[in-house]
């Protein structure tokens, strides 16, 4: 009897172990949904509210466990270089994939 009764109670101890790891990894997944959406609304706001970038409309931003990915045009390198750099001084940017193509404005047309 001791030892069924102790054999349950170390297999609802372990389920419950279990059960705790999983509920923790969901939130985890949650907590990094968040955050991946607050930098790249916060990367978006940060662009718009230079001057010189406001009206680059053609860049797009996603961001997936802290690592954000630009695409779209800009009209020379120095435009990818000033996005790059606004992206990197986001708080929580992790890495940064500049897939940004350089294409000269009347070709944008």
């Amino acid at each position: 009897m001791n030892k069924t009764l102790m054999s349950i109670v170390l297999l609802l101890g372990f389920a419950a172990l279990l059960g705790l790891s999983v509920a923790a990894r969901a939130a985890e997944s949650a907590g990094n949904v968040v955050d991946d959406t607050v930098i790249t609304t916060t990367v978006k706001a940060e662009l718009a509210k230079d001057v010189r970038l406001a009206t680059l409309t053609g860049i797009d931003v996603s961001t997936t466990k802290g690592v954000v990915t630009l695409t779209g045009t800009v009209s020379n390198s120095e435009e990818k270089a000033m996005v790059e750099k606004k992206v990197r001084d986001v708080k929580g940017v992790v890495k940064i994939n500049n897939e940004l193509q350089i294409v000269s404005p009347s070709k944008k047309e």
